[in-house]
């Protein structure tokens, strides 16, 4: 087979490189070859019914690390295949105390998927005394394609609600809004304000999610890989999006319910989670040559 890269929606530089570079290399070592007459074409950063040829995969660079990606027929996040199709293998998955060291070196190391960027600076926040026992409210970037295309309404009024609904609930526990490390739409710092007189701690910057998420008591999110995060962490999580790894967060489609999931938390089933969690990284993302070859081999 012939395979060709098109630079699609990102050149191929830092974790894309990287990324590419494996595909390139694991098709390589199965015997294919690089041609401008392809049968075989991939792109990066999109969805299938963004494209007009056949015989397609899609990859993109995702969490826990810089080296890690995902590669898809469909496409990436809560637009791959996974997200439609449960992976009913997880349910099978054990794990032995190699995986369970390496993700704890993971968080030890707050390893994250900007990890390689020189430019992305994160504060040391590990003495910093976040709320005991908080509700974590995980906010994206507005324009991301995950809720601004792939996701439909507005990610911001989302939060909104979600946030004066818990404000208005009077919970017994503190509410943390971490905003995306590079948030910097001004327009939304009046609300961002309110919240703060409020009595809300609000994330703003690069703080890493590792110095937070040992004293949450629940996260809220539409679709975000920090999700994988709060799976290393064992913190149980509500979704109001449709994640890839919806199959093991509490599935919030009504707004009255969310008092409900917060109080009683005997829908959270750790087990399953780190399943998914081991599953996930270790048997469905690429890291290496090795595991694109045997993720290439499920899909071509």
């Amino acid at each position: 087979m012939e395979f060709k890269f098109f630079q699609y929606r990102y050149t191929f530089e830092g974790n894309f490189a990287y990324a590419a570079g494996c595909i390139k290399h694991a098709l390589e070592l199965m015997g294919h070859t690089e041609s401008n007459t392809p049968d075989l074409h991939i792109y990066n950063h999109c969805h299938k019914s963004e494209l007009d040829t056949l015989n397609n995969i899609i990859f993109k660079p995702t969490a826990p690390t810089s080296q890690h990606f995902q590669i898809c027929r469909k496409g990436y996040a809560n637009s791959s295949e996974i997200t439609f199709d449960e992976p009913f293998e997880y349910q099978f998955r054990k794990y032995d105390i190699t995986e369970q060291k390496y993700v704890q070196d993971l968080i030890e190391r707050k390893a994250n998927k900007w990890d390689a960027s020189i430019i992305v600076k994160w504060k040391n926040n590990l003495r910093k005394n976040w709320p005991k026992d908080h509700i974590l409210v995980i906010v994206q970037q507005p324009k991301d394609e995950t809720v601004n295309g792939f996701g439909f309404g507005n990610h911001w009024t989302k939060v909104c609600h979600i946030v004066n609904k818990l404000i208005s609930h009077k919970l017994n526990y503190p509410i943390v809004v971490k905003l995306h490390p590079a948030f910097k739409d001004k327009s939304k710092l009046k609300q961002i304000n309110k919240w703060k007189e409020a009595g809300i701690t609000v994330i703003e910057g690069y703080t890493s999610i590792h110095d937070v998420l040992p004293r949450t008591r629940l996260a809220i999110i539409e679709n975000s890989t920090a999700g994988i995060e709060c799976m290393m962490h064992d913190v149980p999580i509500i979704s109001y999006g449709y994640p890839d790894y919806h199959w093991i967060t509490k599935d919030l489609r009504i707004l009255t319910e969310i008092n409900n999931y917060i109080d009683d938390l005997s829908w959270f089933n750790i087990e399953e989670s780190r399943k998914f969690l081991y599953w996930y990284i270790f048997d469905y993302l690429c890291y290496d040559i090795d595991s694109t070859v045997n993720r290439l081999k499920q899909l071509i």
